[in-house]
């Protein structure tokens, strides 16, 4: 190979659209890129998406001599890329609530199955952010619990899932993304702990990760000061993915970074500056997730870096190789033994298991025609690449329709006017049935509920995203945690309302969800 084809392989490029393009197509052409990223927006139907990857498979091959890394954030629940047609697994945090880190196992096998059966062999998960932070507007449910030894458990058990089934995973975001309070889509977080302190919570997850050969780990879009004194995040940082995570924790798979279009990069530092940096500082692979245009000046930077000496060619084709072993060892047709279709059965029944009871009132629930739902519409809690929902409705509409009830959909954050009408409404109806959208971020949420549950003590609340929602809201109401707003769960909940099933799950880290509210604010 040449430098330039080495070069080439250390990247990932993404795309608009249900086929590739001419531009995209020119870049893998021009550069040799070796790999592609897949978001909702490129992924139409099963059909569809098999065709689409055969094409970026034959082309690359034909370009580069090599199979391309095809990858996706197939985490689950409310990172999912695959519309809910397919069939996607419970997110994380559900998963926990459980208790049964199998789940977590039978989750990742049976995602690496269906990913594998569509041509694509790369899956950007599991989480290994351990939640810490209440106030994490980014993390939250995407995350296994606020414990090490949970996220370990259970992380690791998905990564061995979607492994046994032939697709590589990825542990993020290291040295962890849980304890901050801003989402690096949008800014640039900072984790002001000394590294003892690290490894006592964000690096366990990780070194399990290294100990149990998990392939690949992604970097994290943040500043971590007391370890990097030069004001770069851990992605730009050679201290923190040679010096740490190669070096002293010995991890000798694939560092990938996070997409370098995130605001924490391109915003602060540029997504060409910050792709050359990554390379320094020891990433494999780079992602450029979105806009093919960045290439030719990233690739001229690259170029003009080997040139001068500052990046040593040695090093660029140390990492091709290791990207080579790696697509060797996952890449060769291999026969399939079982379907995913086997499974899906089992994943309705995981998901049945996670739907959770916080508290019981002293009263039935009780729905009926009269009864109010009350919701905001789904809508992107961070930057996570989705560019659109799979609900076209809400969870307000749907269950009111089902029961034949009235519905009130609410803005993410209420405005008074939205307040009183709820109460108003709340006090004439028999009973009040609200799902509220990570309401611990979205403050006036709390707000609106607190009116509605005095208009009407006959309530139940059902925290759609992060369960800390349901710490402000008193325990003489029904509250249960669902941990996603997806369309299955809402059918979960619309049977459990109508009495054909109970609440099973348990809250993944214990009573801290509860105990703990003054830090959710």
């Amino acid at each position: 190979m040449t430098i330039e084809e080495m070069v080439g392989q250390k990247f990932v490029v993404g795309f608009p659209g249900y086929e590739l393009n001419e531009e995209v197509k020119e870049v893998i052409r021009k550069y040799k890129i070796g790999n592609i990223i897949l978001f909702k927006e490129n992924l139409r139907d099963e059909a569809q998406i098999k065709k689409l990857c055969a094409e970026i498979k034959e082309f690359i091959t034909s370009v580069t001599g090599y199979p391309p890394f095809i990858m996706i954030d197939q985490e689950g629940g409310m990172v999912a890329r695959l519309s809910e047609n397919m069939g996607n697994i419970p997110g994380a945090m559900a998963i926990s609530a459980t208790g049964d880190s199998h789940n977590a196992y039978t989750a990742g096998y049976y995602t690496g199955l269906q990913l594998k059966e569509l041509g694509i062999n790369f899956n950007l998960a599991p989480v290994m952010d351990i939640n810490s932070n209440p106030s994490n507007p980014i993390i939250g449910c995407r995350s296994y619990g606020d414990t090490p030894e949970k996220v370990s458990e259970y992380a690791l058990q998905m990564a061995k899932g979607l492994d046994d089934a032939g697709v590589l995973s990825c542990a993020k975001h290291f040295p962890g993304h849980g304890d901050v309070s801003t989402d690096s889509h949008v800014t640039l977080p900072c984790v002001d702990k000394e590294l003892d302190e690290l490894e006592k919570m964000e690096l366990v997850p990780f070194k399990a990760a290294v100990e149990n050969e998990v392939p690949a780990i992604m970097s994290a879009h943040i500043l971590f000061p007391k370890i990097e004194k030069d004001r770069i995040p851990a992605t730009m940082s050679k201290k923190i993915l040679t010096d740490l995570l190669r070096k002293e924790m010995g991890f000798e798979g694939l560092i990938l970074t996070d997409c370098l279009e995130m605001q924490a990069i391109k915003k602060f530092y540029g997504v060409e500056e910050g792709a050359l940096a990554a390379l320094k500082a020891g990433a494999d692979i780079i992602m450029i997730s979105h806009t093919p245009s960045y290439f030719q000046e990233v690739i001229s930077r690259i170029e003009a870096a080997i040139n001068d000496g500052s990046i040593v060619a040695e090093t660029i084709k140390e990492s091709a190789e290791r990207i080579l072993s790696y697509k060797d060892k996952y890449l060769k047709n291999k026969n399939q033994e079982k379907s995913s279709k086997e499974f899906k059965e089992e994943i309705e029944n995981i998901r049945k298991q996670t739907l959770t009871l916080v508290s019981k009132a002293d009263y039935p629930l009780g729905i009926d025609s009269d009864t109010l739902f009350i919701s905001p519409r789904p809508f992107n809690v961070g930057l996570v690449g989705n560019v659109k929902e799979d609900i076209a409705s809400s969870f307000c509409e749907i269950l009111a329709e089902k029961f034949g009830a009235k519905a009130l959909v609410i803005s993410e954050n209420p405005s008074n006017e939205e307040i009183e009408r709820a109460s108003e409404l709340a006090g004439k109806s028999s009973f009040v049935v609200v799902g509220t959208y990570n309401a611990h971020v979205y403050r006036s949420q709390i707000k609106l509920l607190e009116k509605v549950l005095s208009a009407n003590s006959k309530s139940a609340v059902f925290a759609l995203r992060n369960p800390y929602d349901l710490c402000e809201i008193p325990d003489n109401v029904w509250k249960f945690a669902a941990f996603e707003y997806t369309l299955p769960m809402i059918n979960l909940i619309g049977k459990l309302l109508n009495k054909e099933i109970n609440a099973l799950g348990k809250l993944p880290v214990g009573i801290s969800y509860i105990n703990d509210c003054e830090d959710a604010d």
